[in-house]
């Protein structure tokens, strides 16, 4: 099993990082409204909560609360759009780029149960993410659980981590 020794500082800051960009740019994605939004923002804490108290070491070590700490730092000091279309474009950029990096190093430095639990982890937060709150409608009524704009980033993530 990998741990954060086997990676370099950037190749571990890119596997800390990238669960948080794909969160952000699924849920920024969609018109979910303020409640909406609030459910998404909470909706990958179950699947982080999980992988923290699961097997795989690479999963508990990444989910370690020194470590998510540092990912929202990091987060924060990456993101530089002034408005919400230029942040969304910039998210989803971010994300795809840091799931399809993820990707390559733990395909490069890892076992493939490794990789494969990690990509899934990722896929598994964006599902979570889409599926948090209904997008569209009025006070509840209509609208869809996962938006057009959800799907393509949904596609994004999944093709850049080639699950």
């Amino acid at each position: 099993m990998a741990t954060k020794s086997d990676f370099t500082s950037q190749e571990w800051e890119t596997l800390r990082d990238a669960p948080h960009f794909v969160a952000l740019a699924v849920a920024t994605a969609g018109a979910s409204g303020p409640f909406g939004s609030i459910k998404e923002a909470f909706a990958p804490a179950s699947a982080i909560v999980e992988a923290a108290k699961g097997s795989n070491e690479l999963l508990r070590s990444i989910c370690d609360r020194a470590e998510l700490k540092a990912a929202q730092q990091a987060v924060k000091g990456s993101i530089s759009a002034k408005d919400m279309k230029s942040l969304r474009a910039e998210l989803q950029k971010l994300a795809e780029d840091k799931a399809r990096s993820a990707s390559t190093i733990l395909q490069e430095k890892a076992t493939s149960q490794d990789g494969d639990t990690y990509r899934s982890f990722l896929v598994k937060i964006a599902e979570k993410t889409a599926n948090a709150a209904k997008e569209g409608g009025f006070l509840g009524f209509g609208g869809e659980w996962v938006s057009k704009d959800e799907k393509a980033v949904l596609s994004r993530i999944t093709e850049a981590v080639e699950v």
